[in-house]
């Protein structure tokens, strides 16, 4: 199958939603950014903000990360992921793929220390930057 490109990643919080695009080849993800729930957003407010940004890009396909199932707290959170999957399929044909995203988070957090950033004021960039990193391992992977 051959690959169609931007892809849009979606780092799946349970309060945070970070999101990454790819280039229009593949080649390079990009932090884009973070989608939050809030007392007057909902998870359907979430998808169609989700929605909307692929109508923007011009999005190809869906990539949602999922972690591995080392515990019973990642069983949970796939659980809650699998149960958003089904709603954001419900809402578009665009095709959606799982991608494994292990660690991605302690890689951002990683990046941003590194960096020098302050974890405490970075806290929004991390969901966005976990979806740029496990885009560009998709990405690299497809190569």
């Amino acid at each position: 199958m051959t690959e169609k490109y931007p892809i849009l990643a979606i780092d799946y919080g349970e309060r945070n939603f970070g999101l990454a695009i790819s280039d229009s080849k593949g080649i390079l993800a990009s932090p884009l950014k973070v989608i939050s729930i809030t007392k007057n957003r909902d998870v359907n407010q979430i998808i169609k903000e989700i929605l909307e940004t692929c109508e923007e890009y011009m999005v190809q396909r869906i990539l949602l990360g999922k972690p591995q199932e080392f515990t019973e707290e990642h069983k949970r959170t796939t659980k809650r992921i699998d149960s958003f999957l089904r709603k954001l399929k419900s809402f578009t044909k665009i095709p959606i793929v799982t991608h494994d995203e292990a660690f991605s988070t302690t890689e951002a957090l990683n990046v941003l220390t590194s960096s020098g950033q302050n974890i405490q004021n970075s806290k929004q960039k991390i969901d966005k930057i976990a979806a740029t990193i496990f885009l560009q391992e998709f990405l690299n992977s497809k190569k």
